[in-house]
């Protein structure tokens, strides 16, 4: 009799209610792979009642509509009738998107201001969504942490998350990538023996309960600035993933395993800002905008060949090659800056030739794919990019994306490493023009060419 005695109270002690457990009881999880007008409302519904409504149109359609992402959400359903608009009730948000081949990048669980301690709804929402990554043995889950983070830091590392140098950089911030295999992570969470229906209401030991508390609680105030504050240069802890981001390597080299010192020699790009004085941009600026007539469609020549071709399906932007006045400006500032930064990036020296300079406007939906500026046969050198569009910037997207090659045996060969740039303006970069890059997607919301994503392009070439 007294042993059944002790193990109730064990199973008391183990399974013990939770402040959540009966307004936890009515709740279901639902995936969404495609979203119907009133699953719309229900999430648009949340997050007004959340106080973020612009993180519909601003990330998750976008993110979701981007393809392979799924938005999971915990739903109290309406007793009569359980149908139509208003039927679901949406009390928590989860969305999961493909950043690359097998790296998913997760959203902190987003839950209203009665929820926010409601640990047994956060980690039963993540649960699912790890189950459903766990399907591809090889599926990763990455975070991106601002570098000197410490309690994000530790709080991954205590789940099992590897700290990698692959870096993200922002205005306001330098980010490093945390990554873990999508069923290590549910085992070290402990929630792969239990089912949802427990986490839901709070029946697991207390150390599972306290790990999945400190964990969700970190990623959601630790992103929290990034959807709060309203100026890119006030930095989150935790910032949000780009659908392919640093990690698309070329030639499917994997991320991860390269090393990214502080030194500023191992930046795959330079950096030089405040390139030209705030009058010398605003007059370039209005320089090319005066010239909006003149510009012509952009170009790119296919391998193997030595003629140029209009082709969308590669690059979509328009170009200016007239400089004006500005050509010999840009040329000497170049020049000014050279030396120092083909040291920084460890590029051996050469004989300076001729400077070639390009502008360029990219606007809705331009882009440029991946491609380098030298294959070896030609002199180009050094690539040079000058961004210098209007404040604050009326553009999304546009970021510059450089990854490293060494030559190897005569051969040009891809590294692992990478580097994302923000077209902050009144920025200069530089690069080995055998580097792959590519300019991700624009988005001009206003159409205008005023507030297109502008850059001048310059290639240095050896004598």
């Amino acid at each position: 009799m007294q042993r059944l005695v002790e193990l109730a109270e064990a199973m008391t002690q183990l399974i013990r209610r939770d402040f959540f457990t009966d307004r936890n009881g009515g709740t279901r999880i639902e995936i969404f792979d495609e979203l119907s007008d009133t699953a719309k409302a229900a999430l648009y519904e949340f997050f007004r009642r959340t106080g973020a409504p612009h993180l519909m149109d601003e990330v998750v359609l976008p993110m979701f509509y981007d393809g392979d992402s799924q938005i999971f959400a915990a739903v109290r359903d309406r007793p009569w009738p359980p149908w139509g608009l208003g039927a679901r009730n949406i009390v928590a948000v989860l969305q999961t998107h493909l950043v690359s081949d097998g790296c998913w990048g997760l959203s902190p669980v987003h839950v209203g201001d009665e929820s926010l301690t409601n640990t047994g709804l956060c980690a039963a929402l993540y649960k699912e969504a790890l189950e459903t990554l766990a399907v591809d043995p090889g599926a990763e889950v990455h975070y991106l942490i601002a570098e000197d983070s410490r309690l994000a830091d530790l709080t991954l590392r205590r789940v099992g998350f590897q700290r990698t140098e692959d870096v993200f950089l922002t205005e306001a911030a330098r980010y490093l990538t945390y990554r873990a295999p999508a069923g290590e992570l549910l085992e070290s969470l402990g929630l792969a023996g239990t089912d949802s229906v427990d986490v839901l209401a709070g029946a697991v030991e207390d150390d599972v309960y306290e790990r999945n508390a400190a964990f969700h609680g970190t990623v959601y105030l630790g992103s929290r600035a990034e959807w709060t504050a309203d100026r890119v240069s006030v930095p989150s802890e935790i910032a949000r993933l780009v659908r392919g981001g640093h990690y698309s390597k070329p030639a499917g080299v994997p991320t991860g395993t390269g090393r990214f010192e502080r030194d500023v020699i191992a930046e795959v790009a330079q950096g030089v800002r405040e390139f030209l004085t705030e009058a010398e941009q605003h007059e370039l600026l209005q320089y090319v905008l005066g010239r909006e007539s003149e510009f012509s469609a952009a170009t790119v020549q296919p391998r193997g060949t030595r003629s140029a071709v209009v082709d969308e399906r590669i690059r979509s932007s328009l170009v200016l090659d007239g400089l004006g006045r500005f050509e010999a400006l840009l040329t000497e500032r170049i020049k000014e800056q050279l030396e120092a930064v083909r040291s920084r990036l460890g590029h051996p020296a050469f004989p300076l030739g001729r400077i070639e300079l390009q502008v360029t406007a990219n606007g809705d939906r331009d882009y440029f794919g991946m491609h380098r500026d030298s294959d070896g046969g030609d002199t180009r050198e050094l690539t040079f990019v000058y961004f210098f569009s209007a404040e604050p910037r009326r553009f999304s997207g546009g970021e510059l994306r450089v990854f490293e090659t060494i030559v190897e045996d005569g051969q040009v060969v891809p590294t692992d490493r990478s580097q994302t740039i923000v077209p902050r303006s009144n920025l200069a970069m530089f690069f080995p023009s055998r580097h792959d890059h590519e300019v991700l997607p624009i988005r001009v919301p206003s159409k205008a060419f005023a507030d297109s994503r502008f850059s001048v392009t310059g290639w240095i070439h050896r004598k």
